[in-house]
C-alpha cells in the first residue's frame, strides 16, 4: 500500500526564518505541503483560512500573531496545531493582544526560538509550559555559510541591519573609533537597508533624528574609507567572507542570526550583553561595556588568536544551529504530536507512518520534600534539558507518606516547584522504597499506578534515577513489554552502604540487586567512563548497552553577566571556595585543615563555604577543631539559582576526595559548575574521569590524596595551591575564558542529543 502523505499547512506573513523547514518537508516526500501567506499580522481573507483549515492534518503557525489567534480558535480536535513564537511577540505584548488572545489550550505544541522567551513562557503562561521545547532558528552552517575565510578579515567589523534604532549604529561607530586610535586598518561595514528607504520609517520623526545626528558624524570616517554602507542583498554568505569579527550591539533581541550565521561563516563575534546572549553564544564574546568589547576586538585581531576563534566559531554554529539537525527537531515535534493524538486523521489513517523520533518519557524518581541534594538537581537538570530539546516528560515523584501530614500545603508546594520545570508531575506515596527483600508484593499498587500513567502518556521511556526507582521501573517494563527501560545510574550503592556502615548482608543484597538490574535494562546511563569500567570489572559485563551522561552544568552557569560581590573580601584576598554538603565522601575534615594551613602561610586567604543549613553544624565542629579565625570565613546557604553568582567571586573551587570507588566513578556537578563560572579547581587525584581532565585542560591543580594522610599537606603543595590562586587571581580573564571553554563538555547542551539519539533504535519508525 502506498504511503500517504501528511498534510502540512505552514500560515504566516514572513517565512524567511522557517523557509529551511518548507524546503526539506516540500523535498522529503512524507508531507503535502499547502502555505498560507498574508500582509499584516491579521488574517483577512477568512474564506481562504478555513479552506486550508479544512485540507490540514498539522497546522504550523509561523509567529505567534493574528495567525495563531485565529487558527487556535478555529482548529478541529483531530488537527495538530503547532506554533513557533518569536522576540516581537513578546516584546508587543503591552501594544497588541495577540499573546492574550490564543486559545492556549489548542496549541499542541509551542516552539521558542532563545532561552530567555522560553523562560518568559514557562513562567507566565504555565499551562502551556509542558507543551513548549526550545529549538534554534536553522541556517545552513555545514551548508553555504561554510566558506573560507581570509586571515586579513580580523580587522573588518560587521553590522548586520542598523533599524531600528535599538541595533544601536552609534555604538559601533563608537567602537571603530576607538580601535582606529589602536591601529588604522580597521574598517566597519555596515550590511543592510538604510532608514530612508522605509516610507514606515518617516512616521518615526524622533528615531529618524537619531539617524540624522549619527550619520552626520560619519563625513570624517566616510573619507578615509573607515565605514562602508553595503546594500541590502541575498548573498549573505559571499558578504560574511570578507568580515572578520561581526558586532551585534542592540540594546536586545531575540537570537539576533546575524551572530549565528557570521559564526557559521568563521566570523568572530562581539556581543554587547542584550538579556539572553550568554545562553545562545559563548560568554567568551558577550561584553557589558564599549571598553570591554574594544579590547576583545583587538585580542581577537592578533592572527593566531583569531584563527583558532574563528575555527571554534565555525563549529559551534555547526554544532548549534546547522538546518539539518534543527529542521529535524521539529519534524520530530510533528511526528510526536501525531502519534499522541488518537483522533488526528493522519494518525488514524493505516498508511501515514508515524516517526517516533523524540521519545516521551515517564522518569521515576525519590524526591521527599525538602530534599535539597544533588540527586534532585540532576533530575530537575535532566527534566529541564530533555523538554527544551521537544520530548515530553512526565515526572513520577514517590515521596514518603508522612510527607503529606498537616493540610498539604507543603506537599502541594513541593508538587508546584516540579511543575516548575514544564514537565507533568504525578506525586506517589511509597512506604519503605528503601526495603531489600524480594516481596515486591507491597509495591504492586504503585507499579499498577505507573503503569497506567505510562499508557496514558503513551511513554516510550520509562526512566528510573538511581537503583531503587530501578526495581520498580524494572517491574513496569515486565507489563509493558514494548516501553523502553533506562536506569540512571547516579552511583555505585553497595560501595557507598559500605561507607555508611550497612551490615554485610545488606551489601551483599544491593549487589545482587544491582547486577541483575543492569543486566535488565535496555539503557544504562553512567555518569563517568570510570563508572562504565568499574561494572565491567565487578561483574564481568562486558557489553552493557550504555551511555555516559557526566553531571552537566546548566545553562546558567556559563553566563557571564551577574557576580555577587562578598562582604569582607577585597581585591588583596585569594577567596578559596566550596560548593556542596559535609556528607562523608565530601572530605569537610581535610579541607578545613588544609584551609588553616593556607591561612597561616597566607593571611590574605579568606574561604567561602556555600553550604545547606542542615550540614552547616557538622562544618562549624570542624573550623572550630582548627580554631580558624572567623573574620577569614563565611558560611551561607544560596539557592541553586544564585549559586553561578556566587561563584564567580572564587579564586579556586574546591573538590577533594579520598581514594576509593565511590569517588572513583563519581561526577560531581560542582566541577562542571566551577568550571563554568570561570573558576580554576583544585582536585585530588582520585575523581575518576575529572582529575584527568584538569590535567587535560589545565584548568587547575591536581594534587595526591596522600597529602591528608599523616602530618599532613606538605609545604611544597602549599606553596603550588598558594601560586595558583595567585595566577587566577592576576589572571582572572584569560583563565576564567579557558575554564568556561573546558565546562563546554560537560554542558547538557553538547551531552543531550547524543543521550536522546541513543534512544533510536528502540522507537517505532525511527
Amino acid at each position: 500500500m502506498t504511503e500517504e502523505r501528511i498534510n502540512l499547512l505552514v500560515c504566516g506573513h514572513d517565512l524567511k526564518f522557517i523557509k529551511p523547514l518548507i524546503d526539506r518537508c516540500e523535498t522529503s516526500g512524507r508531507y503535502n505541503i499547502k502555505i498560507f501567506t498574508y500582509n499584516g499580522h491579521d488574517i483577512w481573507d477568512e474564506a481562504a483560512a478555513k479552506s486550508a483549515l479544512d485540507w490540514a492534518h498539522v497546522i504550523f503557525c509561523e509567529w505567534a500573531l493574528g495567525n495563531a489567534v485565529w487558527f487556535s480558535q478555529q482548529k478541529r480536535p483531530d488537527q495538530i496545531l503547532i506554533v513557533r513564537l518569536h522576540l516581537q511577540e513578546i516584546q508587543s505584548r503591552n501594544r497588541t493582544n495577540y499573546i492574550w488572545e490564543i486559545d492556549w489550550s489548542q496549541v499542541d505544541r509551542l516552539i521558542l526560538i532563545t532561552h530567555y522567551l522560553y523562560d518568559w513562557v514557562c513562567s507566565n503562561i504555565p499551562a502551556v509550559a509542558p507543551r513548549c521545547a526550545l529549538i534554534y532558528n536553522p541556517i545552513p552552517a555545514k551548508g553555504r555559510l561554510n566558506q573560507p575565510k581570509n586571515p586579513e578579515s580580523r580587522y573588518v567589523l560587521g553590522m548586520v541591519g542598523i533599524i531600528p534604532a535599538r541595533k544601536r549604529m552609534d555604538i559601533a561607530i563608537e567602537i571603530l573609533r576607538e580601535l582606529l586610535r589602536y591601529s588604522p586598518e580597521y574598517i566597519l561595514r555596515i550590511k543592510g537597508a538604510l532608514p530612508s528607504e522605509y516610507s514606515w520609517m518617516q512616521q518615526r520623526v524622533d528615531e529618524m533624528n537619531w539617524y540624522r545626528k549619527v550619520f552626520d558624524g560619519l563625513s570624517d570616517l566616510q573619507k578615509i574609507n573607515r565605514v562602508v554602507f553595503d546594500p541590502h542583498s541575498p548573498d549573505m554568505e559571499k558578504w560574511y567572507r570578507d568580515i572578520g569579527q561581526v558586532l551585534s550591539v542592540s540594546d536586545f533581541e531575540g537570537s539576533h542570526q546575524a551572530v549565528a550565521e557570521g559564526m557559521a561563516s568563521g566570523c568572530v563575534p562581539v556581543i554587547r550583553n542584550w538579556e539572553g546572549a550568554s545562553r545562545i553564544y559563548p560568554g567568551r564574546y558577550v561584553r557589558s561595556s564599549i571598553e570591554q568589547m574594544v579590547e576583545l576586538i583587538k585580542e581577537n585581531s592578533d592572527l593566531d588568536t583569531f584563527r583558532s576563534e574563528s575555527e571554534y566559531c565555525r563549529n559551534f554554529a555547526q554544532q548549534q544551529f546547522d538546518e539539518l539537525d534543527i529542521c529535524s527537531q521539529i519534524e520530530s515535534i510533528i511526528h510526536q504530536e501525531l502519534g499522541r493524538n488518537s483522533q488526528s486523521k493522519a494518525c488514524k489513517s493505516s498508511s501515514v507512518k508515524i516517526r517516533r523520533i523524540l521519545p516521551t518519557f515517564l522518569i521515576l524518581a525519590y524526591i521527599p520534600i525538602g530534599s535539597r541534594n544533588g540527586y534532585r538537581i540532576r533530575v530537575e537538570q535532566e527534566i529541564r534539558i530533555l523538554k527544551r530539546h521537544g520530548c515530553k516528560v512526565h515526572l513520577a515523584c514517590m515521596v514518603p507518606p508522612q510527607n503529606y501530614k498537616g493540610d498539604g500545603s507543603i506537599a502541594s508546594e513541593h508538587k508546584q516547584e516540579l511543575q516548575s520545570l514544564g514537565c507533568d508531575v504525578h506525586f506517589l506515596p511509597v512506604n519503605d522504597i528503601f526495603r531489600m527483600d524480594n516481596d515486591m508484593q507491597p509495591f504492586r499498587p504503585l507499579i499498577a499506578q505507573l503503569v497506567a500513567i505510562a499508557g496514558s502518556a503513551n511513554a516510550d521511556i520509562v526512566h528510573a534515577e538511581a537503583l531503587y526507582c530501578a526495581r520498580i521501573a524494572s517491574e513496569v517494563k515486565k507489563t509493558m513489554q514494548n516501553i523502553t527501560f533506562s536506569i540512571d545510574w547516579h552511583g555505585i550503592n553497595p560501595e557507598e552502604s559500605t561507607m555508611y556502615g550497612a551490615h554485610e548482608n545488606r551489601i551483599k543484597a544491593l549487589e545482587e540487586m544491582e547486577k541483575e538490574l543492569l543486566g535488565q535494562s535496555d539503557l544504562n546511563i553512567f555518569v563517568s567512563r570510570q563508572m562504565s569500567k568499574h561494572y565491567e570489572d565487578k561483574y564481568g559485563l562486558t557489553h552493557l548497552k550504555h551511555e555516559i551522561v557526566p553531571c552537566c552544568v546548566s545553562d546558567t552557569f556559563l553566563n557571564d553577566n551577574y557576580f555577587t560581590p562578598i562582604d569582607g573580601i577585597t581585591e588583596k584576598h585569594l577567596v578559596f571556595g566550596y560548593a556542596g554538603t559535609m556528607a562523608n565522601w565530601q572530605c569537610g575534615a581535610e579541607m578545613i585543615q588544609l584551609f588553616s594551613r593556607l591561612y597561616k602561610a597566607s593571611p590574605e586567604s579568606r574561604f567561602v563555604f556555600l553550604v545547606p543549613k542542615s550540614d552547616q553544624s557538622k562544618l562549624y565542629e570542624y573550623i572550630e577543631h582548627v580554631e580558624l579565625p572567623s573574620h577569614c570565613y563565611l558560611v551561607k546557604e544560596v539557592p541553586h539559582h544564585e549559586v553561578p553568582a556566587w561563584l564567580k567571586a572564587f579564586h579556586v573551587g574546591v573538590l577533594l576526595r579520598k581514594n576509593n570507588p565511590v569517588n572513583l566513578v563519581s561526577s560531581p556537578t560542582k566541577y562542571a559548575e566551577y568550571l563554568a563560572a570561570g573558576v580554576p579547581v583544585l582536585v585530588t587525584d582520585c575523581v575518576g574521569d575529572y582529575s584527568e581532565h584538569v590535567k587535560k585542560h589545565n584548568v587547575g591543580l591536581v594534587i595526591p590524596e596522600s597529602n591528608f594522610e599523616n602530618e599532613g599537606i606538605s609545604p611544597a603543595c602549599l606553596f603550588e595551591i598558594l601560586e595558583m590562586a595567585k595566577n587566577s587571581k592576576s589572571r582572572r580573564f584569560s583563565i576564567s575564558r579557558k575554564c568556561r571553554e573546558a565546562a563546554r563538555e560537560l554542558d547538557w547542551e553538547y551531552t543531550i542529543r547524543k543521550w536522546i539519539d541513543a534512544y533510536k533504535p528502540h522507537l517505532s519508525g525511527s
